[in-house]
Protein backbone atom coordinates (compact mmCIF):
# COMPACT_ATOMS: atom_id res chain seq x y z
CA UNK A 1 0.00 0.00 0.00
CA UNK A 2 1.11 3.69 -0.39
CA UNK A 3 1.87 5.71 2.08
CA UNK A 4 -0.22 8.28 3.16
CA UNK A 5 1.53 11.40 1.25
CA UNK A 6 2.69 9.86 -1.80
CA UNK A 7 -0.27 7.74 -2.15
CA UNK A 8 -2.69 11.13 -2.45
CA UNK A 9 -0.26 12.88 -4.76
CA UNK A 10 0.01 10.26 -7.47
CA UNK A 11 -3.94 10.08 -7.23
CA UNK A 12 -4.45 14.03 -7.76
CA UNK A 13 -1.33 13.70 -10.04
CA UNK A 14 -3.16 11.15 -12.63
CA UNK A 15 -6.26 12.72 -12.16
CA UNK A 16 -5.68 16.33 -12.88
CA UNK A 17 -3.37 15.14 -15.50
CA UNK A 18 -6.04 12.76 -17.51
CA UNK A 19 -8.90 15.49 -16.79
CA UNK A 20 -6.75 18.87 -18.03
CA UNK A 21 -8.07 18.51 -21.41
CA UNK A 22 -11.68 17.96 -21.02
CA UNK A 23 -11.46 20.96 -18.71
CA UNK A 24 -10.14 23.28 -21.10
CA UNK A 25 -10.48 21.88 -24.44
CA UNK A 26 -14.25 20.50 -24.11
CA UNK A 27 -15.81 23.86 -25.63
CA UNK A 28 -13.05 24.14 -28.59
CA UNK A 29 -14.13 20.79 -29.37
CA UNK A 30 -17.55 21.44 -29.11
CA UNK A 31 -17.33 24.65 -31.43
CA UNK A 32 -16.08 22.25 -33.90
CA UNK A 33 -19.47 20.72 -33.91
CA UNK A 34 -20.96 23.90 -34.62
CA UNK A 35 -22.63 24.77 -31.28
CA UNK A 36 -23.26 28.06 -30.28
CA UNK A 37 -22.23 29.75 -26.68
CA UNK A 38 -25.81 29.20 -25.30
CA UNK A 39 -25.30 25.65 -25.98
CA UNK A 40 -22.00 25.30 -24.52
CA UNK A 41 -23.04 26.81 -21.59
CA UNK A 42 -25.80 24.74 -20.96
CA UNK A 43 -23.94 21.61 -21.18
CA UNK A 44 -21.21 23.62 -19.07
CA UNK A 45 -23.79 24.24 -16.35
CA UNK A 46 -25.16 20.54 -16.72
CA UNK A 47 -21.83 19.15 -15.94
CA UNK A 48 -21.90 21.00 -12.60
CA UNK A 49 -25.84 20.41 -11.83
CA UNK A 50 -25.66 16.55 -11.68
CA UNK A 51 -22.83 16.85 -9.47
CA UNK A 52 -24.47 19.17 -7.25
CA UNK A 53 -27.45 16.51 -7.17
CA UNK A 54 -24.85 13.67 -6.63
CA UNK A 55 -22.29 15.08 -4.53
CA UNK A 56 -23.82 14.93 -1.36
CA UNK A 57 -25.84 11.76 -1.35
CA UNK A 58 -21.99 10.38 -2.88
CA UNK A 59 -20.76 11.98 0.54
CA UNK A 60 -23.16 11.17 3.04
CA UNK A 61 -22.68 7.56 1.87
CA UNK A 62 -18.66 7.82 2.58
CA UNK A 63 -19.37 9.28 5.69
CA UNK A 64 -21.85 6.62 7.10
CA UNK A 65 -20.10 3.07 5.82
CA UNK A 66 -16.78 4.39 5.82
CA UNK A 67 -16.59 3.96 2.10
CA UNK A 68 -14.32 6.42 0.42
CA UNK A 69 -12.47 4.65 -1.25
CA UNK A 70 -15.14 2.19 -3.14
CA UNK A 71 -17.11 5.35 -3.73
CA UNK A 72 -13.94 7.02 -5.57
CA UNK A 73 -13.22 3.36 -7.62
CA UNK A 74 -17.12 4.05 -8.75
CA UNK A 75 -16.81 6.92 -9.82
CA UNK A 76 -13.87 6.71 -11.45
CA UNK A 77 -14.56 3.23 -13.76
CA UNK A 78 -17.92 4.60 -15.06
CA UNK A 79 -16.66 7.78 -15.44
CA UNK A 80 -13.96 6.58 -17.66
CA UNK A 81 -16.42 4.75 -20.00
CA UNK A 82 -19.16 7.60 -19.74
CA UNK A 83 -16.67 9.90 -21.27
CA UNK A 84 -16.15 7.29 -24.82
CA UNK A 85 -20.04 8.84 -25.66
CA UNK A 86 -18.12 12.81 -26.47
CA UNK A 87 -15.73 11.52 -29.47
CA UNK A 88 -19.51 10.17 -31.30
CA UNK A 89 -20.72 13.09 -31.11
CA UNK A 90 -19.91 13.96 -34.68
CA UNK A 91 -21.35 11.02 -35.77
CA UNK A 92 -24.48 11.07 -35.25
CA UNK A 93 -27.27 13.10 -36.51
CA UNK A 94 -28.49 15.29 -33.43
CA UNK A 95 -24.88 15.52 -31.79
CA UNK A 96 -26.62 18.12 -29.09
CA UNK A 97 -28.65 15.65 -27.46
CA UNK A 98 -26.06 12.77 -26.99
CA UNK A 99 -23.89 15.57 -25.50
CA UNK A 100 -26.57 16.44 -22.79
CA UNK A 101 -27.14 13.18 -22.13
CA UNK A 102 -23.77 11.97 -22.16
CA UNK A 103 -22.69 15.03 -19.73
CA UNK A 104 -25.41 14.08 -17.28
CA UNK A 105 -24.10 10.72 -16.93
CA UNK A 106 -20.61 12.24 -16.84
CA UNK A 107 -21.18 14.71 -14.28
CA UNK A 108 -23.32 12.53 -11.59
CA UNK A 109 -20.42 9.84 -11.68
CA UNK A 110 -17.76 11.77 -11.86
CA UNK A 111 -18.14 14.47 -8.78
CA UNK A 112 -17.16 13.04 -5.97
CA UNK A 113 -13.76 12.26 -6.86
CA UNK A 114 -11.93 15.63 -6.00
CA UNK A 115 -14.10 16.32 -2.49
CA UNK A 116 -14.07 12.72 -0.90
CA UNK A 117 -10.17 12.99 -2.38
CA UNK A 118 -9.80 16.64 -0.21
CA UNK A 119 -11.80 14.65 3.09
CA UNK A 120 -9.62 11.72 2.56
CA UNK A 121 -6.52 14.06 2.59
CA UNK A 122 -7.87 16.10 5.71
CA UNK A 123 -9.50 13.44 7.61
CA UNK A 124 -5.31 12.18 8.52
CA UNK A 125 -4.03 14.79 9.01
CA UNK A 126 -2.01 14.88 5.87
CA UNK A 127 -1.16 18.78 4.48
CA UNK A 128 -3.27 19.56 1.50
CA UNK A 129 -1.28 21.76 0.36
CA UNK A 130 1.50 19.69 -0.36
CA UNK A 131 -0.73 17.13 -2.11
CA UNK A 132 -3.08 19.70 -4.43
CA UNK A 133 0.55 21.07 -5.92
CA UNK A 134 0.87 17.77 -7.78
CA UNK A 135 -2.60 18.47 -8.90
CA UNK A 136 -1.53 21.42 -9.90
CA UNK A 137 1.61 20.34 -11.74
CA UNK A 138 -0.08 17.61 -13.44
CA UNK A 139 -2.47 19.98 -15.14
CA UNK A 140 0.06 22.40 -16.35
CA UNK A 141 1.86 19.94 -17.74
CA UNK A 142 -1.02 18.04 -19.05
CA UNK A 143 -2.23 21.30 -20.88
CA UNK A 144 0.96 21.90 -22.38
CA UNK A 145 1.50 18.40 -23.89
CA UNK A 146 -1.98 18.13 -25.12
CA UNK A 147 -1.90 21.77 -26.70
CA UNK A 148 1.35 19.72 -28.57
CA UNK A 149 -0.68 17.13 -29.39
CA UNK A 150 -3.90 18.91 -30.89
CA UNK A 151 -1.84 20.25 -33.78
CA UNK A 152 -1.21 16.91 -34.45
CA UNK A 153 -4.53 15.24 -33.48
CA UNK A 154 -8.40 16.19 -33.10
CA UNK A 155 -9.64 17.66 -30.55
CA UNK A 156 -11.52 14.47 -29.54
CA UNK A 157 -8.21 12.81 -28.54
CA UNK A 158 -8.61 14.74 -24.75
CA UNK A 159 -11.61 12.58 -24.23
CA UNK A 160 -9.25 9.52 -24.72
CA UNK A 161 -6.70 10.81 -22.60
CA UNK A 162 -9.42 11.05 -19.62
CA UNK A 163 -10.79 7.49 -20.23
CA UNK A 164 -7.23 5.51 -20.11
CA UNK A 165 -6.41 8.14 -17.05
CA UNK A 166 -9.60 6.44 -15.36
CA UNK A 167 -7.58 3.14 -15.51
CA UNK A 168 -4.89 4.73 -14.05
CA UNK A 169 -6.70 6.59 -11.26
CA UNK A 170 -8.48 3.01 -10.37
CA UNK A 171 -5.11 1.00 -9.44
CA UNK A 172 -3.99 4.03 -7.38
CA UNK A 173 -7.00 4.75 -5.31
CA UNK A 174 -6.56 0.45 -4.04
CA UNK A 175 -3.51 1.19 -3.15
CA UNK A 176 -3.85 4.48 -0.94
CA UNK A 177 -5.43 4.41 2.66
CA UNK A 178 -8.98 5.01 3.43
CA UNK A 179 -10.18 7.92 5.21
CA UNK A 180 -10.29 7.93 9.00
CA UNK A 181 -14.11 7.65 9.64
CA UNK A 182 -16.76 7.68 12.24
CA UNK A 183 -19.33 4.53 11.22
CA UNK A 184 -22.01 5.77 13.38
CA UNK A 185 -22.70 9.59 12.52
CA UNK A 186 -26.19 11.19 13.34
CA UNK A 187 -26.37 12.22 9.75
CA UNK A 188 -29.50 14.01 9.59
CA UNK A 189 -28.44 15.80 13.46
CA UNK A 190 -24.82 16.89 12.28
CA UNK A 191 -25.74 17.91 8.90
CA UNK A 192 -28.56 20.40 10.69
CA UNK A 193 -25.89 21.69 12.53
CA UNK A 194 -23.70 22.59 9.61
CA UNK A 195 -25.87 24.44 7.20
CA UNK A 196 -26.83 26.96 10.62
CA UNK A 197 -22.97 27.45 10.78
CA UNK A 198 -23.62 31.12 10.04
CA UNK A 199 -19.50 30.97 8.64
CA UNK A 200 -20.34 27.92 6.30
CA UNK A 201 -23.20 29.50 4.60
CA UNK A 202 -21.09 33.02 4.17
CA UNK A 203 -18.64 30.50 2.80
CA UNK A 204 -20.96 29.07 0.42
CA UNK A 205 -21.57 32.55 -0.70
CA UNK A 206 -18.27 33.25 -1.27
CA UNK A 207 -17.97 30.06 -3.57
CA UNK A 208 -20.71 30.53 -5.51
CA UNK A 209 -19.20 34.41 -6.93
CA UNK A 210 -15.79 33.22 -7.05
CA UNK A 211 -16.20 29.40 -8.68
CA UNK A 212 -18.73 31.42 -10.92
CA UNK A 213 -15.56 33.13 -12.57
CA UNK A 214 -13.09 31.22 -11.93
CA UNK A 215 -15.05 27.77 -13.96
CA UNK A 216 -16.44 29.89 -16.78
CA UNK A 217 -13.45 31.88 -17.27
CA UNK A 218 -11.17 28.10 -17.55
CA UNK A 219 -14.07 26.88 -19.96
CA UNK A 220 -13.85 29.40 -22.38
CA UNK A 221 -10.28 30.55 -22.40
CA UNK A 222 -9.69 28.01 -24.91
CA UNK A 223 -12.31 29.73 -27.05
CA UNK A 224 -10.80 33.33 -26.10
CA UNK A 225 -7.38 32.28 -27.10
CA UNK A 226 -8.90 31.40 -30.72
CA UNK A 227 -10.88 34.64 -30.78
CA UNK A 228 -7.68 36.52 -30.35
CA UNK A 229 -5.69 35.27 -33.35
CA UNK A 230 -3.63 33.21 -30.91
CA UNK A 231 -2.93 28.99 -31.49
CA UNK A 232 -4.11 25.89 -29.44
CA UNK A 233 -0.43 25.67 -27.81
CA UNK A 234 -0.67 29.48 -26.36
CA UNK A 235 -3.61 27.80 -24.60
CA UNK A 236 -1.45 25.20 -22.94
CA UNK A 237 1.60 27.15 -22.95
CA UNK A 238 -0.71 29.65 -20.85
CA UNK A 239 -2.20 26.68 -18.23
CA UNK A 240 1.42 25.67 -17.55
CA UNK A 241 2.68 29.12 -16.32
CA UNK A 242 -0.54 29.26 -14.71
CA UNK A 243 0.17 26.10 -12.71
CA UNK A 244 2.95 27.39 -11.65
CA UNK A 245 1.83 29.89 -9.54
CA UNK A 246 -0.53 27.71 -8.11
CA UNK A 247 1.97 24.76 -7.14
CA UNK A 248 4.28 27.58 -5.56
CA UNK A 249 1.65 28.50 -3.33
CA UNK A 250 0.31 25.15 -2.29
CA UNK A 251 3.89 23.55 -1.40
CA UNK A 252 4.57 27.24 0.46
CA UNK A 253 1.61 28.30 1.99
CA UNK A 254 2.59 26.26 5.46
CA UNK A 255 5.61 28.38 5.36
CA UNK A 256 3.90 31.71 4.39
CA UNK A 257 1.08 31.41 6.86
CA UNK A 258 -1.39 33.33 5.67
CA UNK A 259 -4.65 32.78 7.57
CA UNK A 260 -7.91 31.34 5.50
CA UNK A 261 -9.85 34.79 5.52
CA UNK A 262 -7.01 36.51 3.98
CA UNK A 263 -6.26 33.67 1.56
CA UNK A 264 -9.54 33.75 0.17
CA UNK A 265 -9.76 37.94 0.04
CA UNK A 266 -6.85 38.13 -2.14
CA UNK A 267 -7.25 35.03 -4.38
CA UNK A 268 -11.02 37.21 -5.09
CA UNK A 269 -8.83 40.41 -5.60
CA UNK A 270 -6.48 38.35 -7.67
CA UNK A 271 -8.70 37.27 -10.24
CA UNK A 272 -10.65 40.32 -10.64
CA UNK A 273 -7.59 41.80 -11.82
CA UNK A 274 -6.09 39.27 -14.12
CA UNK A 275 -9.61 38.62 -15.69
CA UNK A 276 -9.82 42.68 -16.38
CA UNK A 277 -6.55 42.14 -18.13
CA UNK A 278 -8.42 39.99 -20.50
CA UNK A 279 -11.44 41.72 -21.39
CA UNK A 280 -9.10 45.40 -21.75
CA UNK A 281 -6.03 43.68 -23.30
CA UNK A 282 -6.91 41.01 -25.13
CA UNK A 283 -2.70 40.06 -25.99
CA UNK A 284 -1.20 36.99 -26.09
CA UNK A 285 1.50 38.72 -24.41
CA UNK A 286 -0.99 40.21 -21.78
CA UNK A 287 -2.19 36.73 -20.88
CA UNK A 288 0.99 35.45 -20.43
CA UNK A 289 1.99 38.36 -18.47
CA UNK A 290 -1.23 37.67 -15.91
CA UNK A 291 -0.91 33.45 -15.62
CA UNK A 292 1.27 33.19 -12.95
CA UNK A 293 -0.70 35.92 -11.01
CA UNK A 294 -4.01 34.11 -11.82
CA UNK A 295 -2.39 30.75 -10.62
CA UNK A 296 -1.55 32.45 -7.54
CA UNK A 297 -4.88 33.37 -6.93
CA UNK A 298 -6.48 30.03 -7.57
CA UNK A 299 -4.56 28.29 -5.34
CA UNK A 300 -5.34 31.02 -2.48
CA UNK A 301 -8.77 30.15 -3.22
CA UNK A 302 -8.62 26.67 -3.32
CA UNK A 303 -6.70 26.70 0.45
CA UNK A 304 -9.11 28.89 2.02
CA UNK A 305 -12.32 27.24 0.80
CA UNK A 306 -11.10 23.30 1.26
CA UNK A 307 -9.75 24.39 4.71
CA UNK A 308 -12.30 26.67 5.86
CA UNK A 309 -14.99 23.33 5.35
CA UNK A 310 -12.83 21.19 7.35
CA UNK A 311 -13.06 23.30 9.73
CA UNK A 312 -16.91 24.85 10.00
CA UNK A 313 -18.14 21.01 9.48
CA UNK A 314 -18.75 18.57 12.37
CA UNK A 315 -16.23 15.60 12.99
CA UNK A 316 -18.65 13.20 11.72
CA UNK A 317 -19.25 14.86 8.16
CA UNK A 318 -15.79 15.14 6.83
CA UNK A 319 -16.83 13.95 3.21
CA UNK A 320 -20.33 15.87 2.97
CA UNK A 321 -19.21 19.20 4.22
CA UNK A 322 -16.69 19.21 1.41
CA UNK A 323 -19.67 17.47 -0.87
CA UNK A 324 -22.09 20.34 0.16
CA UNK A 325 -19.34 23.04 -0.53
CA UNK A 326 -18.82 21.64 -3.58
CA UNK A 327 -22.11 20.79 -4.94
CA UNK A 328 -24.24 24.34 -3.16
CA UNK A 329 -21.48 26.93 -2.93
CA UNK A 330 -18.71 26.29 -5.76
CA UNK A 331 -21.18 23.79 -8.04
CA UNK A 332 -23.99 26.86 -7.79
CA UNK A 333 -21.82 29.16 -9.00
CA UNK A 334 -20.41 27.12 -11.61
CA UNK A 335 -23.73 26.42 -13.17
CA UNK A 336 -24.75 29.66 -12.71
CA UNK A 337 -21.60 31.07 -14.43
CA UNK A 338 -21.20 28.84 -16.92
CA UNK A 339 -24.60 28.79 -18.26
CA UNK A 340 -24.56 33.20 -18.65
CA UNK A 341 -21.00 33.20 -19.88
CA UNK A 342 -22.22 31.50 -22.44
CA UNK A 343 -24.99 33.39 -23.02
CA UNK A 344 -22.91 36.66 -22.51
CA UNK A 345 -19.75 35.82 -25.02
CA UNK A 346 -22.92 35.23 -27.65
CA UNK A 347 -24.20 38.79 -27.26
CA UNK A 348 -20.61 40.65 -26.76
CA UNK A 349 -18.03 38.02 -27.66
CA UNK A 350 -15.66 36.25 -25.59
CA UNK A 351 -13.78 38.52 -24.80
CA UNK A 352 -16.12 40.82 -23.62
CA UNK A 353 -17.24 38.13 -21.60
CA UNK A 354 -14.49 38.89 -18.98
CA UNK A 355 -15.49 42.02 -18.21
CA UNK A 356 -18.14 40.16 -16.42
CA UNK A 357 -16.21 37.61 -14.63
CA UNK A 358 -13.79 40.26 -13.02
CA UNK A 359 -17.01 42.07 -11.81
CA UNK A 360 -18.38 38.61 -10.23
CA UNK A 361 -14.59 38.04 -8.52
CA UNK A 362 -14.68 41.79 -6.90
CA UNK A 363 -17.79 40.47 -5.66
CA UNK A 364 -16.74 37.89 -4.12
CA UNK A 365 -14.00 39.81 -2.89
CA UNK A 366 -16.40 42.08 -1.36
CA UNK A 367 -18.80 39.05 0.32
CA UNK A 368 -15.36 37.42 1.50
CA UNK A 369 -14.81 40.82 4.00
CA UNK A 370 -17.50 39.01 6.23
CA UNK A 371 -14.16 36.62 7.36
CA UNK A 372 -12.39 39.95 8.78
CA UNK A 373 -14.73 41.37 10.78
CA UNK A 374 -13.20 41.28 13.85
CA UNK A 375 -10.44 43.00 12.14
CA UNK A 376 -12.41 45.39 10.27
CA UNK A 377 -14.08 46.53 14.12
CA UNK A 378 -11.12 47.49 15.77
CA UNK A 379 -9.98 49.21 12.23
CA UNK A 380 -13.62 51.18 12.63
CA UNK A 381 -13.49 51.82 16.47
CA UNK A 382 -9.23 52.69 15.79
CA UNK A 383 -10.88 55.85 13.17
CA UNK A 384 -13.58 56.58 15.71
CA UNK A 385 -11.21 57.43 18.29
CA UNK A 386 -9.10 59.26 15.76
CA UNK A 387 -11.84 61.71 14.97
CA UNK A 388 -12.48 62.18 18.85
CA UNK A 389 -9.27 62.68 19.45
CA UNK A 390 -8.83 65.46 16.42
CA UNK A 391 -12.44 67.50 17.69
Amino acid sequence: MLGDKRGYQLLYFVFFASSNGFVVFRNAYFEELGLTGGQMGLLGALLVVGGMIAQPIWGGVADRFAASKPVLLIAAGVSGVAVLAFPLAGRVPDPFLLLVLATALLSTVRSPIVPITNAMILSRGVDYGQVRAFGSIAFGLGSLVIGWLLSRFATEIVFYIYAVGMVVLILIVRSVPDADADLTPDLRREAVKLLRNRRFLLLLGVAVLLGGASSSGSAYFSVYVRAIGAPDSLTGTAWMVKTVGEAVIFLSMAKIGLANRTQLSLGAALFAGCYLVYAAVGTATAIMAVQLVLGVGLALYNLAVVEFAHRFSPDELTSTGQAVLSAFGIGTGRALGQLGAGNVMDLVGVQSMYFVLSALAAAALLLSLGFHGSTLRRLGNAAGVGRYSNN
